[in-house]
């Protein structure tokens, strides 16, 4: 896979993730709002807040590696 096809890809798992980051935002607002326990999903937010900054660095680093490659 070349670099190009690696940015892309991380590109859209960023997408993906950040998606599933404001559903389970959304689902804690109403858990919330309701009065039930949002523990669990908001662990689950912690863990895709962490893939999410993750990918955001790779995504940078292989950026600027297309940048100097070009």
């Amino acid at each position: 896979m070349s670099r190009e096809e690696e940015l892309t890809s991380v590109r859209e798992q960023v997408g993906i993730l950040a998606e599933q980051v404001m559903r389970l935002l959304d689902m804690i607002s109403r858990q919330d709002e309701n009065g039930l326990d949002s523990a669990l999903a908001e662990e689950k937010l912690a863990v895709l807040e962490t893939l999410l900054w993750k990918l955001h660095q790779r995504r940078n680093r292989l950026k600027s590696a297309v940048i100097v490659v070009h």
